[in-house]
């Protein structure tokens, strides 16, 4: 089993413009918190710190080792947009990573990035490389993907989004083992890391 921890109307698409206020990030991946507003930015709620760690995870069964792409499920159970509570993530297949940047005056964009160690690891000590993991965005009713799809690169970090000041973002990611090649039996783990950083 391969086991990935993530740390920190009829369209729903996802950059909207939010207003100008204290200069302020916030970054919410799988479980989030929102108080207040009924639980919608959009109707006053605040965001907060939540300190759970969601994850994804495939079991390939050995007949079918090396056969090809095995979609992952995640234990996240967030469907919800915390913007506006529309229903935009499908679990377990989805994880749902959004926030936003504010700020109270003109300012560069704030990065959106992610970095992932060069492989998991099983409690043997055998490894499978991080970048046969992959992921596609996208999110009920929306169009275009706010964040794109793409392949993790192990070992570094990579830039997913630039994201404009005064604006709220959001996608659903559907993770994905390639499933390529032939590994030992075990349970292989590694965490990833998403960071929201403002100049």
């Amino acid at each position: 089993m391969l086991t990935v921890a993530l740390a920190a109307a009829s369209s729903h698409a996802f950059v909207v413009s939010i207003s100008a206020g204290t200069r302020s990030l916030y970054l919410q991946v799988g479980a989030g918190t929102m108080t207040g507003g009924g639980g919608r930015f959009d109707s006053g709620g605040v965001p907060g710190n939540n300190a759970t760690i969601n994850s994804v995870s495939v079991t390939v069964p050995a007949a079918s080792l090396g056969a090809g792409t095995r979609a992952m499920t995640t234990n996240s159970t967030v469907t919800i947009s915390p913007y506006d509570s529309f229903v935009f993530c499908s679990v377990p297949s989805q994880v749902y990573v959004g926030g936003f940047y504010r700020t109270p005056g003109a300012a560069s964009n704030a990065t959106l990035t992610v970095t992932a160690p060069s492989t998991l690891v099983s409690g043997a000590g055998n490894t499978i490389a991080f970048n046969t993991i992959s992921w596609i965005s996208g999110g009920n009713g929306d169009p275009t993907a706010t964040i794109p799809s793409g392949t993790f690169v192990g070992g570094a970090t990579q830039t997913l989004l630039s994201v404009a000041r005064n604006t709220w973002f959001e996608s659903c990611l559907q993770f994905n083992y390639a499933n390529a090649q032939l590994v030992p039996a075990g349970t292989f783990n590694g965490r990833v890391s998403y960071t929201l950083t403002a100049p």
